[in-house]
């Protein structure tokens, strides 16, 4: 390379010339403007703009809902749980629920007409299961809005019936009799959930599907048995029969197992998508006066504790305390009293913002 030739003023100074330096990228001429797309014209091919997205998004979470904090309107939800542990009358209560406008396990229903696609129970099976649990809510008569079958097959008679008479939910029990497919592989899976999305959108149904698990061989589960009250929601529901998609895909997705807690008969836990992890809700299994199983409550803290004496103590405390008050009021000695504020902890029911402290925890109403 050659020398820059040095220049020189009239004083005879020797003059070096400055070498022009590149221009940082952010400078540098850029090239025709950017025209950007109308959100009316991409609207049609399901592509949003940020604004668009943001109303959007502003839209779908004040969608009306048909079980509160747990199913909203136009969503796919899945339960799954082993064979004969008592998830049709749980899901029978639910639609019931939403039948009726009462609430379920506590949780506010919107009133609305459900489909029940019952292919497990016939229909001799089926009225005995919704008239227990008619018993159950105190419910004189079934609502008219309240629809069963177990001739809808297959996914085109569902969309015949779902444009016919515009159900806010649909219930299919089972996933594996309606569609045993769609346990084969994620592509089946995934097709399955495009159809009931398509037909969530114009009449903004929402489905409830119940699943089972794998069943043990002789050497134990296929995968290691996950614990539903301890571990992840979706690590347990790895359990659940066929395609990942099936869970994966479910914008709600519920575990249902046996529970040794408390007064407890099952336990639920399952993860909701947006809003995250839902449960454990602990349920009782109610009985009538015939000792026949009729539906599910749902047990509060307190309930967990031993016995009625634990359960008076536990009424008569303030909402904060300390230690000695607990003691007071218990009279018991320190490690009966420590132990009966640790259970009160473990349950849900108590906390203990700091050493020798301990506050009360408000507890939602239907509880």
């Amino acid at each position: 390379m050659g020398t820059t030739p040095a220049v020189v003023d009239p004083a005879g100074a020797r003059i070096t010339p400055e070498v022009p330096k590149s221009q940082p990228q952010s400078a540098r001429p850029t090239g025709s403007p950017v025209t950007l797309p109308s959100a009316i014209a991409l609207q049609p091919l399901g592509i949003y703009t940020p604004d668009a997205l943001d109303s959007l998004c502003l839209r779908e979470g004040h969608r009306p809902f048909v079980v509160e904090g747990f199913l909203s309107t136009g969503s796919v939800g899945l339960l799954a749980g082993d064979s004969g542990l008592g998830k049709s009358p749980l899901i029978y209560q639910l639609a019931l629920c939403v039948a009726a406008e009462l609430p379920w396990l506590g949780m506010k229903t919107r009133r609305g007409t459900v489909l029940y696609l019952d292919h497990e129970n016939g229909s001799l099976g089926s009225k005995a299961l919704r008239d227990s649990v008619m018993q159950h809510l105190q419910m004189q008569k079934c609502p008219e809005n309240f629809l069963y079958t177990q001739d809808v097959g297959d996914i085109k008679a569902l969309g015949r019936a779902v444009e016919t008479h515009k159900p806010s939910l649909v219930v299919i029990d089972t996933l594996r009799s309606f569609d045993s497919s769609a346990e084969e592989n994620n592509t089946k899976a995934g097709q399955l959930f495009k159809s009931l999305r398509e037909l969530c959108r114009p009449s903004k149904t929402s489905f409830f599907l119940i699943h089972h698990i794998k069943k043990q061989d002789k050497k134990g589960f296929f995968e290691p048995r996950a614990n539903l009250e301890t571990d992840s929601p979706i690590q347990w529901l790895n359990l659940a029969c066929g395609a990942r998609a099936l869970v994966n895909q479910s914008d709600v997705r519920i575990g249902v197992d046996r529970t040794s807690k408390g007064n407890a008969s099952l336990v639920l836990c399952g993860h909701i998508r947006i809003t995250g992890a839902f449960g454990p809700l602990y349920l009782q299994r109610v009985l009538n006066d015939d000792e026949q199983p009729v539906g599910y409550r749902k047990l509060s803290g307190v309930e967990f504790l031993d016995n009625k004496e634990q359960q008076e103590t536990f009424d008569r405390l303030p909402t904060s305390f300390t230690f000695k008050e607990a003691k007071a009021k218990y009279g018991r000695q320190d490690q009966a009293t420590a132990d009966f504020l640790d259970k009160c902890v473990k349950v849900g029911i108590l906390s203990k913002p700091r050493k020798g402290w301990y506050e009360k925890l408000s507890r939602k109403e239907g509880e």
